[in-house]
């Protein structure tokens, strides 16, 4: 089963609820859905969804039903699925580094590298992984004359998306 193809056709089929407006630009307004099948239940926010691509600004899945892993093998778990993400999810700007595990927080935390630079600016993809149930996926940009980091939306096309969500849901079960 393809869960990224399920997610755009609930994507495009949904009633359009009123967007969401963002703290970050007033002027900009997001989507969420939020999309359950089998075992696992997705949260897409997004800006638009067009023929051939959308705005992504969050893309979350996470494993609902299964028994979660034993504190014991959550760490372990993790170090794998960390391993996964840079073997498997190589297909967006940048390839994906670690940056830390958090053993005792059960949380590991993945970089796109190197990031892409533009004038003042870096842009990177991040990926968080949690208790070896959860992964979501955000995109970031670092202005160094401000120090400032802030969340940016991404351009994916449909098939990327489709691709990135079926990874994302392969590392979660370790297919």
């Amino acid at each position: 089963m393809t869960y990224g193809k399920d997610l755009i056709d609930a994507l495009r089929n949904r009633k359009i609820e009123p967007a969401v407006g963002d703290p970050r630009d007033p002027g900009a307004t997001f989507h969420l859905l939020q999309h359950e099948a089998d075992d696992l239940r997705f949260m897409v926010r997004y800006q638009t969804v067009e023929s051939l691509g959308l705005t992504l600004d969050y893309l979350a899945v996470r494993r609902v039903r299964d028994p979660r892993p034993q504190a014991g093998e959550i760490n372990a778990l993790l170090e794998r699925q960390a391993d996964a993400v840079k073997e498997r999810i190589t297909f967006l700007l940048e390839e994906f580094r670690l940056i830390e595990l958090d053993r005792q927080n059960k949380r590991a935390q993945l970089r796109s590298y190197p990031p892409f630079a533009r004038d003042d600016s870096r842009f990177y993809f991040e990926i968080v992984l949690d208790e070896g149930v959860m992964a979501h996926l955000q995109r970031y940009q670092f202005n160094r004359s401000a120090r400032r980091y802030q969340k940016v939306t991404s351009q994916l096309t449909l098939e990327t998306f489709e691709r990135l969500v079926d990874e994302m849901v392969g590392i979660l079960r370790q297919d």
